[in-house]
């Protein structure tokens, strides 16, 4: 899926090391995103995305440059997802990277895995994130007080969600800067259902014609 300044794409063989680094102890993205105590290997970040556990996209300028990381997890079987991400270089910041990676990948889960809820959890430190949620469309959900220890001192986490049709209203009123790219272009679906529309006219033969017949058979023994 391409925006305006990045494309997601799949993460591959070669960019579990590179998330792995990007979230290393100590790392910056790693205390931005909370993730500063555990260790995670490329092993680990492999197994989970190829088991379906959690699913990986990275973030890609128009220039090629791998830039972030975008992932989500189903919660249960009613439509529910849970959303993280990471701009791994922390000079590359506030550049509208992460919040585009993140529409993108929210657009994928509406419009194309049929999500009723998208659900994201941030710490009330983190500026890159507070400037995302805090701007529409996310309904904050609660609060867990003295969750983080980052520098000496406690923070809270807060948790948003998103429903289906907050999603559509945000989108529509944010067309311009999140713009939806069909996966198939909107004429190709005219012109497809405009070819059945001739041919359903033209009372074609169809298994429809043939209900009474097959509705009348029984059992032959």
């Amino acid at each position: 899926m391409q925006g305006r300044l990045v494309r997601i794409e799949w993460a591959t063989e070669d960019d579990y090391e590179l998330i792995a680094s990007w979230l290393k102890p100590l790392s910056p993205a790693a205390a931005m995103t909370a993730d500063s105590r555990e260790f995670l290997t490329p092993a680990k970040v492999k197994a989970v995305n190829e088991d379906g556990g959690v699913r990986f996209f990275m973030a890609v300028t128009r220039d090629g440059d791998r830039v972030g990381a975008v992932n989500y997890r189903s919660v249960n079987s009613s439509g529910s997802y849970s959303i993280g991400g990471v701009v791994g270089d922390a000079h590359k910041w506030s550049r509208g990277y992460g919040a585009e990676a993140f529409w993108l990948v929210i657009d994928h889960l509406f419009n194309n895995l049929n999500a009723h809820r998208v659900e994201f959890s941030t710490a009330v430190y983190n500026k890159e994130t507070m400037s995302i949620l805090t701007k529409g469309g996310f309904v904050l959900e609660g609060v867990l007080r003295d969750y983080h220890f980052v520098d000496g001192m406690y923070y809270d986490r807060t948790i948003w969600s998103i429903l289906r049709e907050e999603f559509e209203e945000h989108a529509a009123a944010n067309r311009d800067l999140y713009p939806v790219i069909d996966a198939i272009p909107a004429e190709d679906k005219q012109a497809a259902q405009e070819m059945f529309r001739k041919y359903l006219a033209n009372d074609p033969h169809t298994s429809l014609q043939d209900f009474e017949q097959r509705a009348a058979r029984v059992r032959p023994y």
